[in-house]
């Protein structure tokens, strides 16, 4: 083996223990934005698990029984004669606040994003604004809205109509949410 045999290796050695600290930095640093990230995000996922979780539970509590020996004697609400469900503002106030803006942990009636509500032989049309334009949550957040309220009994369709005007500002929210942003 010559000596530029030796000296190649040798500056190879090198390089390869570079890159692998390199790689052993760069790994340390990803680790600890994942860290910084989840720990800051925390809160937030916490309120939109509690929210799936409801879903679930909603999901369990209203589906079909298993047996007939669980509805023998109770009259099951389709089951009614002639009635129809009736879908209030109140009931779709009611769902709405359910959705959350995952920036922001209140729901987006306490945030004031709801403008107007129109509900005409089963369909619902829903006005309402983001916190900001270019929201990067605002279609989860319409898609979130319009699952919800086509949950509600007598609901045909639901329309979720994002507007700008008059732009949304923190005065807009609840008492409750400027208590809990600590705005009051």
């Amino acid at each position: 083996m010559g000596l530029g045999d030796m000296l190649s290796r040798l500056f190879k050695k090198e390089e390869t223990r570079e890159e692998e600290k390199n790689r052993e930095e760069q790994t340390q640093k990803v680790g600890d934005s994942r860290e910084d990230v989840s720990r800051s995000t925390e809160p937030v996922m916490a309120s939109r698990l509690e929210s799936i979780n409801k879903f679930q539970t909603r999901d369990i509590e209203s589906s079909p029984p298993s047996s007939n020996l669980e509805t023998e004697g109770k009259e099951q609400p389709s089951e009614k004669k002639g009635e129809v469900q009736e879908v209030t503002e109140q009931k779709v106030l009611e769902v709405l606040s359910e959705v959350y803006d995952p920036e922001i942990p209140i729901d987006i009636v306490n945030l004031g994003l709801i403008y107007g509500i129109d509900i005409k032989d089963g369909r619902v049309h829903v006005r309402m604004t983001m916190t900001a334009p270019g929201c990067p949550a605002s279609a989860q957040i319409a898609a979130e809205a319009k699952m919800l309220i086509e949950e509600i009994p007598g609901v045909k369709e639901a329309v979720i109509e994002i507007v700008w005007d008059p732009p949304w500002d923190p005065s807009m929210m609840s008492e409750e949410a400027k208590q809990s942003l600590g705005y009051i």
